[in-house]
């Protein structure tokens, strides 16, 4: 059996839900982003559990873009969402579920709702969030590693990396989520 210590605490920002809900509809399969939804699904993966990190916040926004902006039906969004919320409910055995309220508006980068994302990552503790937009999230607590596929974020309480699904997979795949030390 997995140890707690093989925890995974992964926060996936809107773009990564909404491009595998996309990808699913078109009939694709096995892009990152469906990858990663899917192992948030099972709640483990190749190199241990799964905690998905998402706060109420985020949810409602997702909500917002599928309806107005993808023009995705209620019926097929409420059904979505609710997946969602279960995975968070449901979580791995040795975590407690991670459905925050919303973000403390104590992050300072330009675009709103990735600072709530962000802020998101950093109360649940993330290991990792998984986007496809680094330009919103740079500022003066990032580290760029890789251009467009890895950022090192740093706050006084806690560090994660943020990262591309493309590379995400890539770890998971030779069973390693690099240690932040390693990018000193």
């Amino acid at each position: 059996m997995l140890q707690p210590q093989n925890l995974i605490r992964l926060c996936l920002d809107l773009n990564i839900w909404c491009a595998s809900l996309l990808s699913d509809r078109k009939g694709k399969q096995n892009s990152s982003s469906q990858s990663l939804v899917t192992i948030i699904r099972q709640g483990y993966c190749e190199i241990g559990l799964v905690q998905l990190i998402i706060s109420w916040g985020m949810i409602n926004r997702l909500r917002s873009v599928l309806e107005e902006q993808l023009s995705i039906p209620t019926p097929l969004v409420d059904s979505y969402l609710s997946a969602i919320i279960s995975y968070t409910q449901l979580g791995p055995i040795y975590a407690s579920p991670q459905l925050t309220l919303g973000g403390t508006g104590v992050v300072a980068i330009r675009d709103e709702e990735d600072a709530h994302v962000l802020e998101t990552a950093l109360a649940g503790k993330a290991d990792v969030l998984v986007t496809v937009n680094f330009k919103d999230f740079i500022s003066n607590d990032t580290r760029i590693i890789q251009p467009a596929r890895h950022l090192i974020y740093t706050s006084p309480n806690h560090a994660f990396h943020i990262i591309h699904p493309d590379l995400m997979m890539e770890w998971l795949r030779q069973h390693n989520i690099p240690d932040l030390d390693n990018f000193k």
